[in-house]
């Protein structure tokens, strides 16, 4: 049965193949691919288009059509590069368009570098669907090269791929198999089974909604891992410095120097924040492992609240957290920069990642929680966040919980219980120290909770942290800073003594919400307490901060104990090297699974060491697979007869084997002396090397990728054999 394939095929393959790059949008200017992916398409079309009404072999046209594409692909590359060496100018392409992913926040520019690198993207995919489709007549394979740019989109931007982004790729998943249904006139395979395109068709969709639903459901759960190189400006895994809170030590203030001085486009004073941790022990706090994230804080969820510009200049201070204020939505800043989007968190990436502050100036645009003390009222606790945002240390004495349910009282919801928490620690029963609590004998939250009561503000951050948590409302420290003074000009001075610590609690409809229980600290949220109302200048009071431990600045979450070199688990920039790797590992998967599984058959049907009939059954399976390998369709009955039918069809040196195995294998079967077949797995081996041998190259390829025998479990009856 010969196979004629579609005059149109290769056009409406081009069309499909511009259609699958559409859910790249959200990643690169539209120009890199919409746009200059056109000449390459056309070329594949045409040649195509003219082959096939020339009735030339599908491998020749696939040679004739690489050809042209990498004629197409080398002119526009070296076009794009300038004049100079071609090698070096397009290893110098390739080398700007890696950087200018590295370098670049989502939707990258269309550079000649990201333009020459989704050209190759384009070629690679055209040559892929033509072979499944018009060479190896596998059109349900094109699924996966077709649906390569949504992949990557899904894993790069995980939950920020709109699902209207699935339209493309089934839209062009549905034009590759309407190639092969009957569409048009057409003549072989695709005319006689004109009667069922329409269930081919409904099959494939079915099949392409499935392949893209799961890419958006495996896609968050793909660790993105060690940073990759094309990532970042360093080699190996970003290794953050831990900003450890120890609640056991008092607290030491250096000389008081400037950090860094801002600017809010409200004109109102802000705290900035550098860090949100995660993990709280009844003696301290510390990060957890980050999610970072290379392609910018577009489309985050930001919480309701106020919009607000605030424009920075850091003094000479070295770090690799960058103050930002809660919640940052974006960043303007020199340099390659991370995030966690848990946390809000902004790393450093580049090379001198721990020096990338000194003297920067930057943007970020934040929108600030201002939740109306009725909303905070009537707010329950969120859910769906990590664990670890809910533990209650181990270690804690089980008055504390006591002492919290006497605190909350008659508070019904979450967020009345935060307000009385909040209350109380600003009590008088409370009072700011640079000493820490003694711990003798107990956790240190134990002593400032249920004796000493006196503490500055990690002790008190920590306290509020814990007992929100028992009260079941998810609960984290951040460590940054107080908004610092105000300057002449409208600016605010901000100085290693504002360094602080503070509660945030996550509220159902209002987010990751700030308070404030050290009562040192006149500027808490004025949302949070009706007798205190918010104020644009800071507090003269002594500040309950927790400057860094040397007399050098820095930006670094302040601690009691430094500890620069404990490195935070940290999975590295995005993702985008992990979307590609991950695409180009599933195409060879997919390209050599069914070889794979086709070969495993083999060895087992003709392995050793089993009795004469499991070795006459292995290899009558295998030469049947064998045949319909090859085209041939059993035509029924015993193995000689039908052998015989089939000798026709065969070059003679096949037929003369296959008759050979047939009757051994029916002795086996009917005789009662049994048949000795230790000759049958040869006997299969030469079978399948003599049908090789005379098989064309496109049934090779085909016996080879993609064997017929893998997908249909028995022969069917019909034509005796087909050919290429």
């Amino acid at each position: 049965m010969k196979f004629t394939h579609h005059p149109f095929s290769s056009l409406l393959i081009a069309v499909a193949v511009w259609l699958s790059l559409l859910p790249l949008a959200p990643l690169i200017e539209p120009l890199a691919y919409s746009i200059e992916s056109v000449p390459l398409l056309a070329a594949a079309a045409l040649i195509g288009l003219i082959l096939a009404r020339m009735r030339a072999p599908r491998v020749l046209t696939l040679v004739a059509q690489v050809i042209a594409l990498l004629g197409v692909l080398l002119w526009r590359g070296l076009t794009l590069a300038g004049p100079g060496d071609p090698a070096g100018s397009l290893r110098t392409l390739t080398l700007d368009g890696i950087e200018a992913i590295r370098s670049q926040a989502a939707p990258l520019t269309a550079t000649p570098g990201t333009i020459w690198l989704c050209l190759l993207l384009v070629t690679l995919l055209i040559i892929v669907v033509e072979l499944l489709v018009n060479v190896l007549e596998q059109p349900g394979w094109s699924i996966a090269p077709l649906s390569l740019s949504f992949g990557i989109s899904a894993v790069i931007l995980r939950d920020d791929l709109p699902l209207f982004d699935l339209v493309p790729v089934i839209g062009a998943y549905t034009i590759v198999l309407l190639s092969v249904a009957g569409v048009g006139p057409t003549t072989g395979r695709a005319s006689r089974q004109s009667p069922f395109h329409i269930s081919r068709v409904m099959t494939g969709l079915g099949l392409a909604s499935i392949a893209v639903a799961v890419s958006l459901l495996v896609s968050p759960l793909v660790p993105l891992g060690p940073k990759q190189p094309w990532n970042s400006g360093t080699d190996g895994p970003i290794q953050l410095s831990d900003p450890l809170v120890r609640l056991d030590q008092d607290l030491r203030r250096p000389a008081d120097t400037p950090v860094l001085t801002y600017r809010p486009s409200t004109g109102e004073p802000t705290y900035l924040r550098t860090v949100a941790l995660s993990s709280v022990t009844a003696d301290g706090a510390r990060l957890v492992p980050m999610q970072l994230n290379r392609f910018g804080l577009r489309d985050l969820d930001a919480p309701p609240g106020t919009e607000v510009t605030v424009e920075t200049q850091m003094a000479d201070v070295p770090s690799e957290y960058l103050p930002v204020p809660f919640a940052v939505t974006d960043i303007d800043a020199a340099g390659l920069w991370s995030y966690d989007p848990a946390t809000l968190t902004v790393v450093a990436a580049g090379e001198d990642r721990t020096e990338q502050t000194r003297n920067l100036s930057y943007t970020a645009q934040a929108v600030m929680p201002n939740p109306s003390r009725e909303q905070i009222e009537a707010a329950e606790a969120g859910s769906g966040l990590d664990p670890v945002l809910s533990e209650v240390p181990s270690e804690l004495s089980p008055e504390v919980a006591t002492l919290t349910a006497d605190v909350v009282g008659d508070a019904v919801t979450a967020g009345q219980q935060a307000l009385a928490i909040q209350s109380f620690l600003r009590s008088d029963e409370f009072t700011y120290s640079l000493d820490a609590p003694s711990s003798a004998g107990s956790s240190v939250i134990d002593a400032f909770l249920l004796s000493d009561r006196s503490g500055y503000c990690i002790h008190f951050a920590t306290a509020m942290v814990t007992m929100a948590r028992i009260q079941g409302i998810p609960a984290r420290m951040a460590v940054g800073f107080t908004p610092g003074d105000s300057l002449e000009d409208g600016s605010f001075e901000v100085t290693s003594h504002d360094a602080h610590a503070w509660p945030e609690l996550f509220l159902d409809g209002l987010g990751w919400v700030p308070f404030e229980p050290t009562p040192a600290f006149a500027g808490n949220p004025g949302y949070t307490d009706p007798a205190a109302q918010p104020s644009a200048e800071p507090s003269q009071e002594p500040s309950p901060s927790v400057p860094p431990a040397s007399s050098q600045p820095t930006v670094a979450p302040p601690s009691p104990t430094a500890t620069p070199t404990a490195p935070a688990t940290s999975s590295g920039g995005g993702g985008a090297g992990l979307g590609i790797g991950l695409g180009i590992v599933l195409l060879i998967g997919l390209a050599f699974a069914p070889a794979l599984v086709r070969l495993g058959q083999r060895r087992v049907r003709l392995r050793g060491g089993v009795s004469s009939a499991e070795a006459a059954d292995g290899a009558w399976n295998e030469t049947l697979a064998t045949l319909r390998d090859h085209g041939m369709t059993w035509p029924g009955g015993s193995p000689v007869p039908g052998a015989l039918a089939l000798s026709e069809d065969l070059p003679d040196e096949a037929a003369e084997t296959l008759a050979g195995i047939a009757h051994t294998v029916e002795l086996s079967r009917y005789s009662r002396e049994g048949a000795v077949t230790g000759g049958l797995a040869g006997q299969v081996r030469a079978l399948r090397g003599t049908l090789w041998g005379v098989a064309p190259w496109g049934r090779r390829l085909r016996v080879t990728f993609v064997p017929p025998s893998v997908f249909t479990r028995s022969p069917r009856k019909g034509t005796h054999a087909t050919s290429d």
